[in-house]
């Protein structure tokens, strides 16, 4: 039997890679993390410090010989710009994240390499709750509170926009794996979920853990009657700003918006100016338009008061984050050894 060498540039997945090696004696495990870390430095992505300087470390193979030896490529974010170019045999990449929009600016987008992606075992139970904490944010007075302690004023007639989250409506933009989690969490706390699915074509009641499914295209019907409007859905070309001024204009001028997926989903002009004339009741934003680039948010989300802005924390806590992620691809490495069929195999022309 042919040995399969897999690369490994995945610090997230910890030093001692013998968990990889334990699938097959077919598998020989090329440990290039400390390759993927000097590659980032030299992009000026990340800080790193020679092999020799971290206690415990061996000197790195060099990276020219790792690319020509590999056949499986396992990497984190963010994924290296040229990839299928320097690696002859390579014939799978596994994105660790979820987030395929990550591969678009890489070489292996354009290449006819098998990409395969974390979608839907990504920190999806953190990540809901930061959903729910920001739906409660709002709804329970403590977005008022924030503002009367930095006022240095406290008065409970403020708080007459405090709302009961039982029998509110809590609308999810992509029922995958963190959307379903929203959906579970919100229907425990007595919400109406509706819910919309690319692959729907025609409305679903009580389905998949949803009181409402509701095919993609709809998205303005369900926008109108949401109180809280999550977005999770995949980064692609059809969801590049999809939350525009329309999505905006029929949402209720006490709903919120709740973004946990990319930042270019939405319109950020068209959010700023809702938020200022408030004809929405706030946003809650773990990610931002260029976050994942290095860029600053725009000033406007940091200095607007009905905007809970945070630095994409909301997969952060997880006591097992990695754990799902490697069982994933250690489900996928023992496919591949066998010839069968991947899971999370990503469609190009889809976008995910």
């Amino acid at each position: 039997m042919d040995t399969v060498n897999v690369l490994v540039m995945a610090p997230m997945l910890g030093r001692d890679l013998s968990f990889i090696r334990e699938v097959s004696e077919r598998v020989r495990v090329l440990d290039g993390n400390d390759a993927y870390a000097a590659e980032l430095a030299k992009l000026g992505i990340a800080e790193w410090r020679p092999a020799d300087q971290v206690p415990g470390a061996a000197t790195p193979q060099p990276i020219n010989d790792l690319w020509a030896e590999a056949e499986v490529v396992v990497m984190s974010f963010p994924v290296l710009p040229v990839v299928a170019a320097r690696a002859p045999r390579l014939r799978w990449l596994h994105h660790t994240q979820a987030g395929v929009s990550n591969l678009w600016g890489s070489d292996v987008w354009t290449s006819d390499l098998v990409l395969t992606s974390g979608r839907g075992v990504v920190g999806a139970g953190p990540i809901a709750e930061y959903v729910i904490a920001g739906t409660m944010f709002f709804a329970r007075g403590l977005h008022q509170s924030t503002l009367d302690k930095r006022g240095g004023r406290m008065h409970r007639s403020q708080y007459g926009a405090m709302a009961t989250l039982r029998g509110a409506t809590m609308g999810v933009i992509g029922l995958g794996g963190i959307g379903k989690e929203v959906a579970r969490l919100a229907r425990g706390l007595g919400m109406r979920v509706v819910a919309t699915r690319r692959s729907v074509t025609a409305p679903q009641e009580d389905a998949e853990g949803v009181d409402l499914l509701l095919p993609s295209g709809r998205l303005m019907e369900m926008a109108a009657q949401s109180d809280f409007l999550a977005v999770c859905s995949q980064r692609t070309t059809e969801t590049e700003k999809f939350i525009n001024r329309a999505v905006l204009a029929v949402m209720k001028p006490s709903a919120v918006l709740i973004n946990i997926a990319r930042g270019e989903e939405v319109d950020e002009d068209a959010l700023v100016e809702a938020l200022r004339e408030q004809r929405i009741g706030g946003a809650v934003l773990d990610v931002y338009d260029g976050e994942l680039g290095g860029k600053p948010p725009r000033h406007e989300l940091l200095e607007l008061p009905n905007v809970l802005l945070t630095p994409h924390i909301s997969p952060g806590g997880d006591r097992d984050f990695v754990g799902p992620i490697r069982e994933l691809f250690l489900e996928n490495l023992r496919r591949y050894l066998d010839g069968k069929p991947l899971i999370n195999v990503v469609d190009r022309a889809r976008g995910y």
